[in-house]
């Protein structure tokens, strides 16, 4: 009776097709459709039957096959430790789902997918982590298994290594753009965060990226100056653009759009959705000319509120809620205020609460007075005594940077507008863009 598993035929039918690719000259590329369907059984095969939870004398873990793939590293050779160095060294990916990828990847590129199941056959491990049900749990199907990824070992793959941010998510990886932009204090475009990604929402006209010609709205900013952009560095933007002063700027750009497919990459388009940016603005942008790339500022909602500004309060080096509080109280008394601190203003205003920040215009003219994106904005609130009176703190800089905060208060013309104004004001705060 023969031994076999669907997953190991799988491999197999894939192997022949890699073969059948070579043959007539065609690459093996990371979106190649043999190619996923490949490393996703793969993958399969490595957590199939796998034990997760392990007990030892004195705690109890919980392991995936990443987890002893690495630890396995140690017992291998030269080739397959330098691939586990590689991806542990990455910034890019968070889970060991896509760790347990990218060394699947680089493996194949160095032809060593069979080190780690050698290892693990001979220091007699796979029943510790295996079922016997499990391909990896049976001796027999273990050797098949080997056998294929032996095979394996002779065909050459033209992967792309660096492109792993998204495999935490998919085997597919998106359209990436690698470009040097010319010296500049500011690229011209905001970001939000969503999904641990910095999606580009706005560009600048005439801005460095908006003259590159291949940077839109949509696309997620990877890499600026050689560092990964994700949730952690987003209060650090500028401090990475100042690090490179009078150099190029480098960026790495994951694009929404795939122009193999003609639609946009699945994983972006997900985070798109959850930023309730408008799909298919996104993707016209593709299918319009070059000369005529949509108008960022057409789409972008804002919303004006007639309010009364009636003053400024200096707060010095704080902007808590608390010196909101402090700041009515006192713009309000005219007992406390000092001419150092406090500056009158009583005139009507528009307040404009768009997608990146707040705008106070001058009511006749539309002029603009004041201009703060959210990122300077570290508060905002109102006091119950005065329940149409409402203020919010901004600092000189990013909030947190800043070391010097003023508080502006308006009054608005009903209780309602206020509190719609402070709950804009405050989702404004959990899709902050950060400019670059």
């Amino acid at each position: 009776m023969s031994v076999s598993d669907p997953l190991v035929k799988d491999l197999k039918g894939c192997v022949q097709q890699f073969i059948n690719l070579i043959n007539t000259s065609t690459p093996i590329t990371d979106n190649n459709f043999y190619f996923v369907l490949f490393t996703q059984t793969l993958e399969k095969i490595f957590n199939k039957g796998l034990i997760r939870q392990q007990n030892t004398k004195f705690f109890e873990r919980t392991i995936d096959p990443y987890s002893w793939m690495s630890s396995i590293a140690s017992e291998c050779s030269f080739a397959y430790t330098n691939c586990v160095d590689q991806v542990n060294g990455r910034l890019d990916l968070a889970t060991n789902e896509g760790k347990l990828r990218l060394l699947i990847k680089y493996c194949l590129m160095k032809k060593c997918s069979h080190f780690p199941v050698e290892a693990l056959v001979k220091s007699q491990h796979a029943q510790v982590f295996y079922a016997p049900s499990a391909i990896l749990g049976d001796e027999i199907l273990t050797e098949i298994f080997l056998s294929v990824l032996r095979q394996v070992a002779n065909i050459n793959f033209s992967l792309d290594l660096k492109n792993s941010s998204f495999l935490d998510l998919s085997w597919y990886i998106p359209d990436v753009v690698c470009t040097e932009l010319v010296p500049c204090k500011t690229l011209g475009i905001a970001v939000s965060f969503a999904g641990n990604k910095a999606v580009i929402v706005n560009i600048q006209p005439a801005s460095v990226a908006a003259e590159h010609g291949n940077i839109k709205i949509g696309d997620i900013l990877d890499e600026l100056n050689n560092t990964h952009i994700n949730n952690s560095t987003r209060g650090r933007l500028k401090f990475i653009m100042k690090g490179n002063k009078l150099k190029p700027i480098k960026v790495r750009i994951a694009k929404a759009y795939s122009k193999d497919s003609g639609e946009l990459y699945g994983p972006i388009k997900n985070i798109l959705k959850d930023l309730k940016l408008d799909l298919d603005k996104i993707k016209k942008q593709y299918e319009e000319n070059a000369n005529e790339i949509c108008h960022p500022q057409k789409s972008k909602s804002v919303y004006g509120y007639a309010v009364k500004h009636v003053g400024n309060v200096d707060v010095g080096e704080f902007g808590s809620v608390k010196q909101v509080q402090k700041a009515l109280k006192t713009i309000m008394d005219t007992h406390c205020q000092t001419p150092e601190t406090v500056k009158r203003v009583d005139k009507m205003v528009t307040l404009e609460i768009g997608e990146i920040g707040l705008k106070i215009k001058e009511k006749d003219t539309g002029n603009l007075l004041l201009d703060h994106p959210y990122m300077k904005i570290s508060s905002c609130g109102t006091i119950p005594v005065l329940s149409r009176v409402f203020a919010y703190c901004a600092g000189e800089e990013t909030c947190d940077i800043a070391n010097n905060f003023t508080c502006y208060v308006f009054e608005a013309i009903s209780f309602d507008d206020a509190d719609l104004i402070l709950q804009s004001i405050g989702q404004g705060f959990h899709r902050t863009h950060y400019a670059v």
